[in-house]
C-alpha cells in the first residue's frame, strides 16, 4: 500500500480504465427523445478487422458458455436446481449449436416444473440434429406427463428408429400404446422390450399385466 505525506493529494484510480480495441460505452444518459440524433456514435470498423472480431467474439462466447455450464453444474450438486437455471439458459445462449447445453436445459427445466420450456429445450436440439435419440426420448417423456400420448408414442417410435436395442425405450413406447388403446401393439413393444433385457422389471410386469 502506498502512503503519502500529509500535504500530498490522494491519488484516484480511474473509474472506467481504458479498453483497448472498441470505442467506449457511455455511461451517462443524454436526451435520446430526439430521434434524428442517435444515442450512440459508433465509428466505422475497418472491413479487415470484422473478421478478426468475429472470431474473437466466437471464442470469447464458447468461454463463457463453458463458465456458465461450470456454476451450473456447482449449483445443482447442491441441488439448487432454479439457481442453476439462469446459468444453462446462459451457456445455451452463448453456444446455440451445442447440443449438450440445450439438453441440460431441458433436464433441468422439466425438473423445476418448466414443461414448456423443456420441450422447447429438446425441440431446439432436434432442429439441428433430428436423429439425436435422447432428445425424442427426452421429449417423449415430458409430453407422456402430460398425458399426451399419442405424441409421446411418435417421440418414442423415433427413438427406438435411431437406437432399437434400448429396452426401456420400447416398453415406454409399448405404454404409450396402451394407453391409446392400441393393446396388440402395445404387446408386441413389451415383447420386444424383454428380447433385450429378459430381467427388464417394467416390461416384464406391463407385459403380464396389458390387457
Amino acid at each position: 500500500m502506498t502512503t503519502m505525506t500529509k500535504n500530498q493529494a490522494p491519488t484516484i484510480s480511474p473509474a472506467n480504465p481504458q479498453r483497448t480495441g472498441f470505442q467506449p460505452i457511455p455511461t451517462r444518459i443524454r436526451d435520446v427523445r430526439d430521434t434524428q440524433v442517435p444515442p450512440l456514435v459508433v465509428e466505422p470498423m475497418a472491413e479487415q478487422n470484422k473478421a478478426a472480431v468475429r472470431q474473437s467474439l466466437s471464442e470469447l462466447g464458447t468461454k463463457l458458455a463453458e463458465i456458465h455450464r461450470t456454476a451450473a453444474e456447482a449449483y445443482l450438486s447442491q441441488s439448487c436446481y432454479e439457481l442453476s437455471l439462469p446459468h444453462l439458459e446462459a451457456a445455451a445462449t452463448f453456444s446455440p449449436a451445442e447440443p449438450e447445453y440445450q439438453m441440460q436445459l431441458g433436464f433441468v427445466r422439466y425438473v423445476t416444473g418448466d414443461d414448456v420450456g423443456a420441450i422447447n429445450a429438446f425441440n431446439m436440439v432436434l432442429a439441428n440434429d433430428s436423429t439425436n435419440s435422447e432428445a425424442w426420448f427426452n421429449l417423449g417423456m415430458v409430453l407422456f406427463g402430460q398425458s399426451q400420448y399419442a405424441e409421446a408414442e411418435d417421440c418414442f417410435r423415433r427413438t427406438c428408429e435411431i437406437a432399437p436395442n434400448d429396452a426401456q425405450t420400447w416398453n415406454n413406447r409399448g405404454v404409450c400404446l396402451w394407453k391409446c388403446n392400441r393393446i396388440a401393439d402395445a404387446r408386441t413393444c413389451f415383447q420386444k422390450a424383454l428380447q433385450i433385457d429378459a430381467n427388464d422389471a417394467d416390461a416384464i410386469y406391463n407385459l403380464a399385466n396389458v390387457r
